[in-house]
């Protein structure tokens, strides 16, 4: 398996000798009767079009025993627009024509046809024992898509912690994907696309099939993913791992994985099955699921609602009644399972607004309600904790 950027052909078709001598040397070290098989994460459409901005595709007719391949896979503007869109849509509390909006997103679509994808390489590979090129645009978005996730289907080794740990490390930082334009940093916006939550949610689907071919869980998934953005540890920091030097993160910044490999215990699968045979996940869209530990973890309106709707008038009676701790050095805290929604503006959580506990008074509200900070020395805490703003209102007007 061989991974590249699109080449610099041009309207001129211009070829590299290079190029030419690096291709047929894989194919001399490959299998007798084997070919090389270039696979072109874009659309033909596209490909040709990059053709006027002096780059494309491969004239494989200057290239021994090899074939094209074009794979359709929508570019990182498309998959920005379809995340936004089932942002947009877990965060409505609608419920009339659900699946049909989901379905207009296109996300299980993409996610339908990445796999799609990967099963194509792996197929090339394992079966005809052919050699493969890869390559999108620039060879760091969906070309570290398909890598990653064919390698993942043929090798159980990467199917494990350690494994993935080193998939991770070599497919996505070392080949140079653009992290942190692609997570939104303020001077990239129009970079900004979910392409490794993409990748995650890949994953998900392989282990919802596949609940015995993983050492690792859900909730190891859940945790790489929210550390995206987070900014604890410098692991998804900068774009190149020569940026990466350049800052010093390795001694200036915590890793991920070593926080995972640390409570490692907590992201092991105790369904796992070391096999070596290959996985290959249904990729018809009708058995794909929306990763709904993800993007719907913080919506409660199916699992609680019944249970909401009885015990509202109990809670309000409480929590009326009870506006601070029940006495100078104890509170209780409201449940997590207890809050779909914000105790002072009722927005409802989501994936994308979080809770936010009050030390002051234990209930459970949102950023925008609980900005302050308090030091509650009566309650053990010196340094300043989070507080609501009725609690911050209260203690510094007690009047």
């Amino acid at each position: 398996m061989m991974r590249s950027a699109q080449p610099l052909a041009g309207t001129a078709g211009k070829h590299s000798t290079n190029d030419e001598t690096y291709l047929e040397e894989a194919l001399r070290a490959g299998p007798s009767g084997s070919h090389i098989v270039v696979f072109d994460a874009r659309s033909f459409s596209a490909a040709a079009g990059n053709r006027f901005m002096g780059k494309g595709t491969e004239n494989v007719s200057r290239y021994k025993e090899a074939t094209l391949l074009y794979l359709d896979i929508p570019n990182i503007h498309a998959v920005r627009e379809s995340f936004d869109g089932l942002r947009s849509l877990c965060l409505s509390p609608a419920s009339d024509k659900w699946f049909s909006l989901l379905e207009g997103t296109q996300w299980l679509a993409y996610v339908s046809l990445i796999l799609k994808s990967a099963i194509m390489i792996t197929r090339y590979m394992r079966l005809k024992r052919d050699n493969v090129l890869i390559h999108c645009s620039d060879g760091w978005d969906r070309t570290s898509q398909l890598t990653s996730l064919s390698q993942l289907m043929m090798d159980p080794y990467y199917r494990t912690i350690d494994g993935f740990i080193v998939l991770v490390e070599k497919e996505w930082l070392s080949f140079g994907h653009k992290f942190r334009q692609r997570l939104g940093h303020p001077n990239y916006l129009q970079d900004r696309s979910p392409v490794f939550l993409q990748f995650l949610d890949c994953i998900h689907q392989l282990l919802n099939q596949h609940p015995s071919a993983f050492e690792f869980n859900m909730d190891f998934l859940l945790t790489i993913a929210d550390h995206l953005n987070m900014a604890w540890f410098g692991t998804f920091l900068c774009d190149s791992d020569m940026e990466r030097h350049d800052c010093c993160l390795l001694a200036n910044t915590l890793s991920l994985w070593a926080h995972i490999l640390a409570e490692k215990s907590k992201f092991l699968n105790p369904k796992y099955v070391d096999i070596s045979e290959p996985i290959v996940p249904v990729t018809n869209i009708r058995r794909l699921r929306l990763w709904e530990e993800y993007f719907l973890r913080y919506d409660f309106t199916g699992l609680f609602q019944d249970s909401r709707l009885l015990e509202r008038s109990s809670d309000t009676n409480q929590l009326s009644s009870h506006s601070g701790p029940l006495s100078e050095d104890t509170v209780v805290w409201m449940a997590n399972e207890k809050a779909a929604e914000c105790c002072f503006c009722q927005q409802r959580f989501s994936a994308f607004k979080r809770k936010h506990h009050c030390r002051a008074c234990g209930r459970i509200f949102c950023h925008n309600c609980s900005r302050h900070s308090l030091s509650l020395p009566k309650l053990g805490y010196i340094d300043p904790v989070r507080v609501c703003d009725h609690c911050f209102r209260k203690e510094m007007h007690p009047s």
